[in-house]
């Protein structure tokens, strides 16, 4: 019986000694940095799964992703504050500066090491800081050249009065800003310092902003009635619609303000028309309105229409005429302000 006690601890014995190998200690520990990836040079990454080692892989990345996506949110404070020193500009400028990004090059992100150690898979991944910020530079390379000219050619134009021109350039480049922010937010996130082009490019950046928002502060839509028709209802439609869109409303045409005004002002011309006649039906009216937007400078114009809409009375032609303009809405006509003016006035920056 003792030797059959003994012989069974020797056996417990024997399997106890076969010892698992420890994982490296960057696979569990915070703050041990790889000695091939250290974190001065990649953004790395564990990921562990009792499934696969393709689930380990997964999460080793989506690790990689997430400290990434922490980091984005500290450099998106930080550019907003840098940004807000330079250039100059006034409080409302900035506070238009929304900036979002995000990370979306996961296929940069390398599995760098697989260990297996009983039934769990660990996985490391790691993000190369420098070769990430060439390729994130590379890929706004023609954004870049693209914001550039279309900005200065803004400032170029500010400066001789050319509104259409500015309105056109200074759309163009706002269209880019938005992937020029998130790119160098992204990339500070990266290298852990702002990119060498970033200054030069938030400096014309902010000026261009100082220039729309001085722009915008000027700007001021004078709207003509040619018509009386539609009683005093258009003319309130328009001015409401021009100051729901943002921009100073009066009634002056371009031909009575003075050559200093000229630059910012464009004249809104809304042109009626009303035909009644008697038809099968009794009496018929139908309306349309024309709107034609001028840059009082020169240069540029659009047009707009409230479509054609139709009233009628068995025999009151004034009743016919009141429904026809019932259906003449302040929202048709806000639409119709819209179309005229988005080729003379930049809306909505």
């Amino acid at each position: 019986m003792k030797k059959q006690l003994l012989a069974v601890s020797l056996l417990v014995g024997a399997c106890g000694g076969s010892q698992v190998a420890p994982l490296p200690p960057y696979f569990t520990a915070v703050n041990v940095d790889h000695p091939r990836f250290p974190q001065s040079r990649f953004v790395t990454g564990v990921g562990l799964s009792g499934v696969s080692a393709e689930d380990a892989d997964e999460r080793a990345k989506a690790n990689v992703s997430a400290q990434i996506s922490a980091q984005l949110e500290s450099e998106t404070s930080s550019f907003q504050q840098y940004t807000s020193k330079s250039g100059d500009t006034a409080e409302q400028v900035t506070a238009r500066i929304s900036v979002r990004s995000s990370f979306d090059r996961a296929d940069l992100i390398q599995l760098v090491e697989r260990v297996k150690q009983g039934d769990t898979f660990y996985s490391y991944a790691a993000l190369d800081r420098a070769a990430t910020d060439r390729e994130l530079a590379a890929g706004v390379t023609a954004d870049l050249a693209s914001f550039s000219s279309a900005a200065q050619t803004a400032k170029r134009a500010r400066a001789q009065h050319d509104t259409g021109v500015f309105s056109t350039a200074a759309t163009e480049a706002g269209k880019i800003r938005p992937r020029l922010d998130s790119s160098f937010i992204l990339r500070r996130a990266m290298a852990r310092r702002p990119a060498v082009e970033e200054a030069s490019y938030v400096t014309l950046r902010n000026e261009l902003l100082a220039l729309v928002e001085e722009a915008r502060s000027r700007r001021v839509v004078g709207v003509v009635v040619k018509s009386p028709n539609g009683g005093g209802h258009l003319s309130d439609f328009t001015v409401n619609a021009v100051k729901h869109i943002g921009l100073r409303p009066d009634a002056a045409p371009c031909s009575a303000r003075p050559a200093k005004e000229l630059t910012d002002a464009t004249e809104l011309e809304v042109d009626p028309e009303e035909n009644c006649s008697e038809g099968s039906l009794g009496e018929r009216c139908e309306v349309v309105v024309h709107l034609v937007a001028q840059a009082c400078s020169g240069g540029t114009s659009g047009a707009g229409t409230v479509a054609m809409v139709r009233g009628v009375h068995p025999s009151d032609r004034d009743k016919a005429r009141k429904s026809a303009w019932d259906k003449v809405t302040p929202q048709a006509i806000e639409a119709a302000v819209r179309e005229a003016l988005k080729s003379t006035i930049q809306i909505g920056e």
